[in-house]
């Protein structure tokens, strides 16, 4: 018997979210990146709330609560290890790659739809650093999902849609803004069934912080956010870390065209929008598209300020990738369009070799959270903070990186999971060394910011302390370095001088 188009138009996004799930726990399941701050943000927290803690209660988050809550969630199914940490970023990647397909082949053909899946899986598993825990990969897929469904334009599709907009807006409150967008087109059809999604989940959310008694506290933590976040948090659209210009540093000739080639890749989540609005916005004009999708698109690259960096922008990719292909190939004459692609597909393939790269550059070690994959270089002084610091001892991370506690599985006995120089003020740092010498930790993973260290990831903060002076004087005065040094990644192991 044959399979119909509708079953096909299920089974082929289905095949696709199940093969990127899969490479994607065997190539990033339990890897370690050093280098990233956000994942500690999430799953400390987390394991607090899985626990039994309540967030903006009983701890510091600085986002919405959402995402917090689906991780807290996996721990409490799953248990505490690294698998279970990045379970929902794989879900969220894969699906965003079954949608883009989905979406492409609704609005195109399937040969468009393939094309188009295959640069944003390959483009978007090349940085292996940006596959961790982050809530801007649930909120970006909640609102991919909202998108499909409201084309999908049935009264169930837009009450999901309205559900799913108000999640993403529990993990990125940024995202309510595409609420409002899409309240704009739906106000003929589909405006009851999606009004009564938002409120639903809207409602649900904030009756559970109510019964925890954390509903005041959340809203006080907004506006904490809205005051504090963009004053060190602004940087260029499509900006990379270091600038743009040290890219072509002591590169010349044929190196300089190389280079170039590899920085319009990774400027891809910062050209695309700008591509497919130019491309849409003219079928748009032409009357061969609508212009929902057009300013859905707007909306989602507006969320990622105050940092519309590369990085950002690539969360919220999917949407750029279907409408610059799908839009590309509806202005091209039918059946001219391999030529255009081979390039663009052997640059993809290219690019997602880095991800087996990276892993095969990795080394396999023993942790409290399972097995971990860490980059060779870092085996060593992993291994030996891992003996040092057990599980249960009470550990203080500063200024950042507190995947540090959740690695170790050590005790922060403090109610931040990070101290952010220029965003958090005299207040923080107070509450955080009040809680230090309450409590204090026998051990303390250490980095002394330099300014150039600060404004190469926060290039507008010129102007800012990058140190905490008081807090810091305090942690040099108790704490001592090992008289073995042990440094992993910038940060130093010091522990708690004897006569303390």
């Amino acid at each position: 018997m044959p399979i119909t188009a509708k079953v096909q138009r299920t089974l082929i996004p289905a095949a696709i979210f199940l093969a990127v799930a899969v490479l994607l726990l065997i190539l990033q399941g339990n890897r370690m990146v050093l280098d990233a701050i956000d994942e500690g943000i999430l799953l400390e927290p987390a394991q607090r709330i899985a626990a039994g803690a309540v967030p903006y209660k009983d701890f510091f988050i600085h986002m919405g609560p959402g995402s917090y809550w689906i991780q807290a969630l996996v721990f409490k199914l799953f248990g505490i290890s690294i698998q279970a940490a990045r379970i929902p970023v794989i879900l969220d990647l894969a699906l965003q790659c079954a949608l883009v397909f989905w979406l492409a082949a609704k609005l195109s053909t399937r040969a468009t739809a393939t094309l188009a899946t295959i640069l944003f899986t390959c483009f978007q598993t090349a940085n292996t650093a940006a596959l961790i825990g982050q809530h801007r990969w649930d909120s970006a897929t909640l609102a991919l999902i909202a998108i499909c469904c409201i084309l999908e334009a049935s009264t169930p599709c837009y009450f999901a849609a309205g559900a799913a907009l108000a999640a993403a807006a529990w993990c990125t409150p940024s995202l309510a803004v595409l609420i409002l967008v899409t309240l704009v087109f739906t106000y003929r059809k589909g405006l009851i069934p999606f009004t009564a999604g938002v409120a639903a989940t809207a409602a649900a959310g904030a009756i559970l912080l109510a019964t925890q008694g954390a509903l005041l506290p959340f809203w006080d933590q907004m506006q904490w956010l809205r005051a504090n976040y963009s004053s060190v948090n602004i940087t260029p659209y499509g900006a990379v870390n270091g600038g743009l210009a040290n890219v072509f540093e002591g590169a010349e000739g044929i190196a300089k065209l190389v280079i170039l080639i590899m920085l319009t890749c990774i400027e891809l989540p910062a050209i695309l929008p700008i591509t497919a609005a130019a491309v849409w916005g003219y079928l748009v004009f032409r009357k061969q598209q609508s212009s929902f999708l057009l300013v859905s698109m707007v909306a989602l690259v507006a969320t990622a300020y105050p940092r519309p960096d590369v990085g950002h922008l690539a969360f919220v990719s999917a949407l750029p990738y279907v409408m610059t292909v799908v839009g590309i190939s509806t202005l091209i004459p039918a059946g001219k369009g391999i030529p255009y692609g081979i390039v663009p597909l052997l640059l993809a393939l290219a690019f997602a070799s880095n991800t087996i790269g990276t892993w095969r550059g990795t080394e396999k070690i023993e942790s409290p959270v399972g097995a971990l994959r860490v980059d060779k270089a870092f085996v060593a002084p992993m291994q030996r903070l891992l003996s040092q610091v057990r599980p249960g001892n009470s550990l203080y991370v500063h200024p950042y990186m507190p995947v540090h506690y959740f690695i170790s599985q050590a005790a922060n006995p403090t109610k931040f999971s990070y101290l952010g120089p220029g965003m958090m003020t005299a207040t923080e740092e107070t509450k955080v060394l009040n809680d230090l010498k309450a409590k204090p930790p026998q051990w303390l993973l250490y980095q002394r910011l330099t300014e150039e260290g600060f404004l190469h990831v926060f290039p507008s903060a010129v102007g800012i302390d990058p140190h905490f002076r008081i807090l810091e004087a305090w942690l040099e005065q108790n704490y001592q370095p090992l008289k073995d040094p042990l440094n992993l990644a910038g940060y130093e192991l010091w522990q708690r001088k004897l006569t303390q």
